[in-house]
């Protein structure tokens, strides 16, 4: 083809393009633009979300304890159990977060938070044209939602509900407020109580109440209420003074240490001076009492002080303080809810930087009987006590699996603390109501001081009970009653609840 020949014929195609596009243009403005004129000024494009289906959450045997539901021609969130599930299961509502659509509900506490993502799918969404007086007139685009994803959960409602009205009830008699936590030593948490509660179907748009509704009859008086907090979760959120439970702690660290064996004796003075400083026994201060030559096995029975300030003078403050982290004390334990507490360990280190002062060996008698600055949340308790009994520490986990690590504790040392927990709840031991159940389960006893002679103690127990074909699936109950009294007379009577559900 000639030179010519090809330059006439792109000229052409050149033409023919501009030619097409022009009348394009052409037709678009003058033919058919005061039909988009029309469409500006009297209709609009508004995207609309289609809200998923949210995941349903179940107990461990398909119990529902949130579940959508139809009231009044909506579909709504409802939570069945109310207040006896709230601190676990929390509620949705408008997201507070601007990245995100506020048409679309979201978990703002518990589980609906913690797995969101999970439980939420994906939203769907519809492009509409309407008119400026807002009828619909044409769906231009649609997406179809995709629903959430179910949520199994390792709760058991039947021991929730049990460790729920244990508490409340004991809670009419004495106390502020309460926790109950049911777990197992490999971290499934089977129950987690914090009273006073509410019920979490306050906070849904067109809800409906649960046949747990509890005393709160609507938000507003909910979030009034300072006095009760009943949003605070307790169990993971509050720090409290652990007070005689944690003496498992120096008890386990002082045999692996080597600074007291099973045969060790301590005499129990009533009371040990320093300067003008007095560390006293319960037992002298109460009854006027002492118990003589005792061992680790009647110092854990017992609950004696001065053993236990003996045994963490010989520990020192610095190995006090590593077995105290070791087995989970002053750092989060990674449970699967939002909002858990750090609680917190006192240090030489610490007291120096904060208050100019040195660490004397006063600060750690206190710190070897769970007083002082010491705090821990129930939670950390319950892990502590189940390492202490194991030599395994479990993260609790509410969903799935745990993470569990071997702490590598000498077997004979594990029996010795066990052999004490055991005379804890048997006849002689501080657990006076367990006592029908001696031989068959192991406890440990704490009535913790908080405040002046006014204010009444903290009252705390922990329990083991021995179920399974392996240790891992022993159960460990850990019962606070804030400003309660004696753990021996109010905590453990709220324990003893739990153990028909296990000890067949």
């Amino acid at each position: 083809m000639s030179e010519n020949k090809s330059f006439g014929l792109t000229s052409m195609i050149l033409i023919l393009l501009f030619a097409v596009g022009f009348s394009r243009v052409f037709f678009l403005t003058v033919f058919m633009g005061g039909h988009f004129t029309d469409l500006a000024k009297g209709n609009m494009v508004r995207v609309e979300f289609i809200e998923a289906k949210r995941g349903v959450i179940t107990d461990k045997n398909g119990k529902n304890i949130a579940m959508n539901i139809e009231n009044d021609g909506k579909v709504v969130r409802f939570y069945p159990f109310g207040e006896v599930t709230a601190g676990v299961v929390g509620y949705i509502g408008k997201p507070t977060d601007s990245g995100v659509n506020g048409d679309i509900l979201v978990g703002i506490s518990g589980l609906e938070s913690q797995y969101q993502k999970r439980l939420a799918g994906t939203p769907g969404e519809t492009v509409v044209e309407e008119t400026a007086q807002g009828t619909r007139r044409t769906e231009m685009v649609r997406k179809s939602p995709v629903p959430g994803e179910n949520l199994v959960t390792n709760l058991d409602l039947s021991v929730q509900q049990t460790a729920f009205l244990a508490l409340k009830n004991a809670l009419e008699k004495t106390g502020k407020s309460g926790v109950v936590l049911v777990t197992t030593v490999d971290g499934k948490v089977l129950a987690l109580v914090s009273v006073p509660s509410y019920d979490t179907n306050l906070f849904i748009a067109d809800g409906k109440r649960s046949d747990f509704g509890g005393e709160f009859k609507d938000v507003e008086s909910l979030l009034s209420n300072t006095e009760k907090k009943p949003l605070f979760n307790r169990a993971l959120s509050g720090d409290f003074a652990p007070g005689s439970v944690f003496k498992l702690v120096p008890a386990l660290a002082a045999l692996e240490e080597k600074k007291i064996t099973k045969d060790t004796l301590i005499a129990d003075s009533g009371e040990i001076v320093i300067g003008a400083y007095r560390f006293g026994n319960w037992l002298l201060d109460k009854y006027g009492q002492t118990e003589g030559q005792i061992n680790v096995v009647k110092a854990i029975a017992r609950s004696n002080d001065i053993f236990f300030y003996k045994a963490g003078e010989a520990l020192g403050i610095d190995n006090l303080v590593k077995w105290s982290e070791k087995l989970g004390l002053g750092e989060k334990t990674g449970i699967d809810l939002p909002g858990e507490s750090s609680g917190f360990m006192p240090s030489p280190y610490w007291r120096e930087k904060t208050f100019g002062e040195k660490w004397f060996l006063g600060n750690t008698y206190h710190l070897a009987i769970g007083q002082g600055d010491l705090m821990a949340t129930p939670l950390q308790i319950n892990m502590m006590t189940a390492a202490v009994v194991s030599g395994i520490k479990c993260s609790p986990r509410l969903v799935g699996a745990s993470t569990c690590v071997d702490l590598k504790i000498n077997e004979t040392n594990r029996k010795t603390v066990l052999e004490g927990m055991q005379a804890v709840c048997s006849t002689g031991g501080t657990a006076f109501p367990l006592y029908s159940y001696g031989g068959k389960i192991y406890c440990k006893t704490g009535t913790a001081q908080k405040g002046g002679e006014d204010t009444m103690p903290n009252a705390w127990l922990t329990m083991v009970i021995p179920v399974g074909n392996s240790i891992k699936d022993w159960v460990v109950v850990t019962v606070l009653v804030e400003e309660g009294g004696e753990g021996s007379a109010v905590a453990a009577p709220i324990a003893k609840e739990m153990v028909p559900l296990f000890l067949k």
